[in-house]
Parts: structure tokens; sequence; C-alpha cells
């Protein structure tokens, strides 16, 4: 076996005799091929105009499948700034789990996202008025499992609001906002279940010039409230640091540019309120470093 094969990106994730049968069936180029291991349930292949998803173990399929299920609901939408899905294989010859290809989307993650925030709430209001599809199973991530996020799930729970805001006061040793607090969450909490990304972070983002161009990984989509697209703690250390002291002006602009597309009111105090109290809620019970997580009186400072 020459060192050429060994070497090739192809051969992280096929053997040399699996790649050549995936080069016969796909049409792909192996020595073009470029390797992305960023993923946590799956491999990508890049090739110049495909891109091709590797469930990486048996628990990965599941995400897989309910990634390939959102791209074909998208489809409807006719958004450009999401991976169109080309093929899906099974082949035990070729890899022991199902595969597939999406189309590759021009662009590069953005090393400044904030300016993409407006381009974002209208894609986010775009598929969001879709009819969201079937996805059996479908649930948050793992990590969402932890007391501040299921506090969060309760406060945009209509049935719960006004007991989550109220506990949020208490612990928080603000009783003479929980009657505002309960009042905002209400309002987040009458919004309607719609099809989510559910994970949208500043890595998941390509842009090209001034324009957002693609919104990639689609293995958390589920039905939810409408907020979890706009959780940019989910967008990585990065954007959290350099803007902590000033999100509200990020909130206050994705999602004027949401609610304008889908009619709704345009006040982002309901959507800063339930993120700054969740978060607030996660210091309460860890503080850890807060040149990283901030400090309660940030959170609060508006609230």
């Amino acid at each position: 076996m020459s060192g050429d094969l060994v070497g090739r990106a192809v051969n992280a994730v096929l053997v040399p005799p699996q790649a050549e049968r995936f080069a016969s069936l796909t049409g792909a180029d192996p020595d073009r091929l470029v390797l992305n291991v960023n993923g946590w349930n799956k491999l990508v292949l890049v090739d110049s105009d495909r891109v091709f998803l590797f469930p990486r173990s048996a628990g990965g399929v599941e995400w897989f499948e309910r990634e390939l299920t959102a791209y074909r609901a998208l489809a409807g939408a006719r958004l450009s700034v999401v991976p169109r899905l080309l093929g899906r294989w099974a082949d035990p010859e070729i890899y022991p789990f199902p595969f597939a290809a999406v189309t590759r989307l021009r662009g590069a993650v953005p090393a400044d996202p904030e300016p993409f925030i407006g381009q974002l709430g209208r894609a986010v209001a775009r598929w969001h008025e879709l009819e969201p599809p079937p996805l059996a199973g479908a649930r948050p991530p793992k990590h969402h499992d932890v007391p501040w996020q299921n506090w969060l799930r309760r406060a945009l729970d209509p049935a719960t609001c006004a007991a989550a805001a109220a506990e949020a006061a208490r612990l928080l040793d603000r009783p003479d906002r929980a009657a505002a607090w309960a009042d905002l969450l209400a309002r987040a909490a009458r919004l309607t279940p719609v099809l989510v990304h559910g994970d949208i972070h500043e890595d998941q983002l390509l842009a090209d010039g001034g324009e957002l161009t693609g919104i990639l990984d689609w293995e958390t989509a589920r039905v939810d409230h409408p907020f979890w697209d706009f959780d940019f703690g989910e967008w990585g250390t990065g954007l959290w640091r350099r803007r902590r002291r000033d999100f509200g002006t990020l909130w206050a602009r994705g999602w004027a540019a949401y609610a304008l597309a889908r009619g709704l009111d345009p006040d982002s105090g309901p959507l800063e309120t339930a993120f700054r109290l969740r978060h607030a809620l996660r210091l309460l019970g860890d503080p850890g470093d807060p040149v990283v997580l901030g400090t309660l009186e940030e959170q609060l400072a508006d609230l």
C-alpha cells in the first residue's frame, strides 16, 4: 500500500478499497476531498461542489437522519443559505452506516459574525414559516439537560412561565421584578412552536463579502420555541467575550429583522429577559470565571 494512498484525507474515513468503491458510486475524486472532523456526530469530506456526511458511530446515525429530514423540509423554503440534499447511500462495503451528500455553499466562517445578525434573523424567519416536519425522537442536545436550561424551557411554556418568573425573582432576590418578568415571559410563551435549527453558533455560519451565504449542521433540528434559534449564548466564546456586555444590541437587531419578516412584535424585551435570566440562574449556581461568563450584575442590570 503506497504512502500516497494512506496520506489522502479520504482514508481517514474510508480505507483505500472502500474509497475506490465510494468514488465509483458517487463520482467523487478521492484525491480532491478535504477532511473536516469538527462535528460531534459526523465526519465530513469536502469536495469542490459537494459535501459528504458520514455518521461517526451507530449513535450518530439518528442525528444524521434528522439532518437529512431537515434538509428535505427546508427545500420548500428555497433558502440559498441552507445546503440541499443531493443523495443518500447505504452500502456496507463502503461504510457501515448510511452516508449522504449535500451542496457545498460558497463562503467561509466569518471572523466577525456581528454584521450578519440582521441577515440571519431574516433567514430564520423563512424556515420558521414552514410547516414543521415530523421529526421523530427529535430533542435538544444532551448538554441542554442542566438546571438553567430546564428553567428556560419552563419560562417559554404558557403553562409554567408565571411560576418560572416567580422562581427567578425568588432565587435572584429580586421580588420587586417578579410581576414585570412574568409579563415579559408570558409574551414570549405565546409564540407557537416552529422548526428550529437548535444549535446556531458562529462556526456554523458562512459568509462571502457582506453576504450571509450558509447556515450549516442541522442535526439538532427539532420543533421547538422560536427563541432557541436566537440563543446567542450558543454562538461560541469568541462572540460572547467580545460582546457580552452589550448582547442586548445583538438580540434587538436580530429579533427586529426576524419580527418584521414574520409580522411579530419587534420588541426584543421578552427574548432578552428570558436569556438573561437563564444566564443569571446559571451564574447563581456556578459563578465560574467572570472574565468568561460575566457577572450577575451584568445580566440583571437592565432587567
